[in-house]
């Protein structure tokens, strides 16, 4: 078993955008839409003083955002089991946000074959 991890930073975005709670709301769900997941709940979008949260967990993974209005910057994380697509889901909300810069990461997590060492911990 396996988990696809996509995460994605993105700048240069107009910050009326991030402060759409209803609007990231429905970009959650196109994301998780498009990565091939299937949403568990409605999301979840909190806005406070440093910004707007906002989270979808699937029945196999999550969507997750935090957005930094006045600096137009987001941080997003798209995650499932099996075979999902991620990066799908990432291009989907630089895309919608109009991101003008983009740096994007991929890791494939699973199980953990080296033991931890006490002295370590």
């Amino acid at each position: 078993m396996h988990l696809e991890h996509g995460c994605a930073d993105l700048g240069g975005i107009p910050g009326q955008r991030l402060s759409d709670t209803a609007g990231l709301a429905g970009l959650l769900l196109a994301a998780a839409n498009a990565a091939g997941l299937d949403p568990a709940s409605a999301p979840l979008v909190k806005q406070g003083p440093r910004g707007v949260a906002a989270f979808l967990p699937w029945h196999s993974g999550f969507v997750a955002l935090h957005a930094v209005p006045d600096e137009g910057l987001c941080f997003v994380d798209v995650a499932g089991l099996g075979p999902v697509h991620p990066q799908r889901g990432l291009d989907i909300v630089a895309k919608r946000l109009g991101a003008r810069a983009l740096r994007t990461d991929a890791r494939r997590r699973g199980a953990v074959t080296q033991p931890i060492e006490p002295e370590r911990l």
